[in-house]
């Protein structure tokens, strides 16, 4: 079918190359399948559009169509051979890079459209897609044990799969001839770039949490946004502490006369050391609890408890006299077992 380029993109004769380029887009963006799923309408309208462009934005085809009219122009211009429509499927036209900004850069996509129908221009140029969001990128990361308790800030290096600079993803360019597949990218649109990211692991973080932060991934495509970054950590062992959740849990050697008489013993926690009151007649094995001194939930502040288990330390080798007192006391205060 033959159409007047003029009416369709509603311009006339007299119209500048740049008012036919600004009529042209402004319709191109409103009927472009990528903004119209699905729609059979808008393709065809598009393609229309385009076909008209070609026509007009092309001084000689313009002169041409201006001097035989439509119909001869179709039909016997060009020496005969008649007008040559845009190939849709090939890009084998020299304004295709046009459609690299239409939609703000945003119109990039595979050779097909998700349900087998839509046109393409160029080897990873299509319409008809919907925006697809990038790919998420897994991270590993290694914590010491105080790292992960208090939180700290971490230099990550990592691979992402980025929109090509060369082709802004299109997978082509221009050339003489009209387009060839990107050099850059080998016409997939994409290539791989290292970048070095600046991050803050919250304090509390445990043994296998992954830490996702928005749109540090992969690019996305047809305009969609970026994937995540999913950093699993792993929280290497402390000498001191071990972890059960938000609480905290070590074990302190007491001496046996401590546990006895009673006295104090020197608590290790997060801040520093911290004093103890031990009841006389403590217990191998008995707990006790510090509020408040464990790890605070991930984005949380109030923290989990620092529970302390007793190792009563024995005396040495015992003298004459030692082994006197100690038979003595045996008798004196005898140890009774419960079963």
């Amino acid at each position: 079918m033959s159409l007047d380029p003029y009416k369709t993109l509603g311009v006339d004769t007299k119209a500048k190359p740049e008012d036919i380029k600004k009529a042209y887009r402004k319709l191109a963006r409103k009927f472009h399948p990528d903004l119209n799923p699905g729609s059979k309408e808008a393709e065809a309208k598009f393609k229309e559009l385009s076909e008209a462009y070609d026509i007009l934005s092309d001084p000689a085809k313009k002169s041409e169509y201006d001097n035989l009219g439509k119909d001869a122009f179709y039909q016997s211009g060009f020496g005969g051979t008649g007008y040559k429509r845009p190939n849709f499927e090939t890009g084998e036209f020299p304004w295709a890079d046009m459609f690299n900004d239409i939609l703000g850069g945003g119109a990039r996509s595979s050779r097909k459209s998700a349900g087998g129908g839509g046109f393409s221009f160029g080897q990873n140029f299509s319409f008809g897609q919907k925006p697809k969001k990038g790919p998420n990128i897994d991270y590993s990361l290694e914590l010491d044990f105080r790292s992960a308790v208090n939180g700290t800030d971490v230099t990550l290096e990592k691979d992402v799969p980025e929109i090509c600079s060369r082709c802004s993803g299109q997978g082509v360019v221009a050339s003489g001839a009209g387009v060839k597949s990107c050099p850059v990218c080998a016409g997939q649109g994409k290539t791989v770039g290292h970048q070095t990211l600046k991050a803050r692991i919250p304090a509390g973080v445990s043994d296998g949490q992954v830490i996702r932060l928005k749109g540090q991934g992969g690019a996305g495509e047809n305009g969609g946004g970026n994937g995540d970054l999913l950093i699993k950590v792993t929280v290497l062992p402390d000498k001191v502490f071990t972890r059960q959740n938000q609480d905290l849990y070590v074990e302190q050697p007491v001496s046996l006369y401590e546990c006895l008489l009673g006295g104090w013993m020197e608590v290790p926690t997060l801040n520093g050391q911290s004093n103890l009151k031990v009841p006389a007649g403590t217990q191998n094995g008995q707990k006790f609890r510090i509020k408040g001194h464990g790890v605070p939930a991930v984005g949380q502040k109030k923290a989990g408890d620092l529970y302390i288990t007793v190792k009563v330390s024995l005396p040495g080798k015992l003298s004459y006299e030692a082994v006197e007192l100690v038979k003595k006391l045996s008798q004196s205060a005898p140890v009774k077992f419960e079963i």
